[in-house]
């Protein structure tokens, strides 16, 4: 299962709609709302919220770590929290 899939699944659950831009990019978007972007860079996911000026990098996403992400609750897993740029 791809990661896009993967999110796309956890998302139904939360009513949460998905666009994905040209680039490969996945943003989040909840009550008209972009508040997450999901990239990947290399061997690694950035995740940033665009709505709390939060990033982490995380090494592989599962449901666990996508739900964790729509949730906004990354920091209590073992992802790497980055300054916002």
């Amino acid at each position: 299962m791809s990661v896009f899939q993967l999110i796309e699944k956890v998302a139904k659950k939360y009513n949460i709609k998905i666009n994905i831009l040209p680039n490969g990019v996945i943003i989040l978007v909840k009550d008209n709302i972009a508040f997450v972007q999901i990239a990947a860079v290399r061997d690694v996911y950035y995740i940033r919220y665009l709505t709390k000026d939060e990033t982490y990098i995380v090494k592989r996403i599962d449901e666990l770590i996508a739900d964790k992400i729509i949730n906004e609750k990354l920091d209590e897993t073992e992802a790497l929290k980055i300054p916002d740029v």
